[in-house]
């Protein structure tokens, strides 16, 4: 079985904002789903989710909508991922 790396919650937040974003259009976001997509354990998403509402970067558990805070951590946080890229640094 396939190791993942050890993510931080930067990383982490980044990739479940990035799966929320981008699940933004379909009627239901189905938490499983995300799961599968950012590799995490169920109840662990579920902290994860909590911390994101309390940073107010997400809103309404239920439907799980991006807020203008969480939009901007996205673009800022997938711009210094860039820049580590085009410096020649890695980012897991």
């Amino acid at each position: 079985m396939k190791r993942i790396s050890r993510r931080d919650k930067l990383k982490i937040y980044g990739d479940l904002l990035a799966v929320l974003y981008d699940e933004a259009n379909t009627e239901k976001i189905v938490l499983t789903r995300v799961q599968v997509r950012i590799k995490v354990p169920f109840d662990r998403l579920k902290t994860y989710i909590s911390e994101l509402k309390e940073l107010e970067l997400i809103q309404d558990e239920a439907s799980l909508k991006l807020t203008e805070k969480g939009k901007l951590y996205l673009r800022e946080y997938e711009q210094v991922l860039d820049f580590m890229k085009r410096m020649g640094l890695t980012y897991r």
